[in-house]
């Protein structure tokens, strides 16, 4: 009797740390560039009080595959039962909203009187498309790749003039 050996498919992974940018408005946004993965690619859940993990997982080709895993700290002024994640242009956000004040707090009072709010377990976050074009994003990048340059530069310079050669 003859015994067929069957080739297992082995997977490969290529394990990455994404870029990331925190945006501080009304609310907090967090920033996750992620070229070329799709909705069904990311998981997002509040696994336990005060971290969200991101993780996602997209093929390369046959057997690759490239991944990564973030977490972040949720804010304890974060309203937990109202974060949203949106999907577009490349780029994954993670809003963030702060609560409001129950009532207001007296001028002057360092003490915040907020809203309390259960957390859930384990809370998948809805992942909506948005209007960010591709273009848009590798724009506001290469923006601020370019101002980055312009300190480093402009300290060289600095560093150079009035320390000398000594280095």
């Amino acid at each position: 009797m003859e015994t067929q050996i069957e080739e297992t498919c082995r997977l490969y992974y290529d394990d990455f740390e994404p870029f990331c940018q925190w945006k501080r408005e009304e609310h907090e946004t967090l920033e996750i560039y992620l070229q070329e993965f799709k909705k069904q690619h990311l998981r997002i859940l509040v696994e336990k009080p005060g971290v969200v993990t991101i993780t996602g997982e997209r093929p390369l080709d046959g057997t690759r595959r490239s991944r990564f895993r973030k977490q972040i700290k949720i804010p304890k002024s974060c309203k937990t039962e109202e974060i949203r994640a949106m999907l577009g242009g490349g780029v994954l956000q993670i809003r963030l909203p702060k609560q409001t004040p129950a009532f207001p707090t007296k001028p002057g009072s360092t003490e915040s009187n907020t809203t309390s709010s259960s957390m859930p377990s384990s809370y998948l976050l809805d992942i909506q498309s948005s209007s960010y074009s591709r273009p848009e994003v590798i724009t506001k990048l290469a923006l601020q790749v370019a101002g980055v340059l312009a300190v480093m530069v402009a300290f060289g310079a600095y560093a150079y003039r009035h320390c000398g050669h000594a280095w």
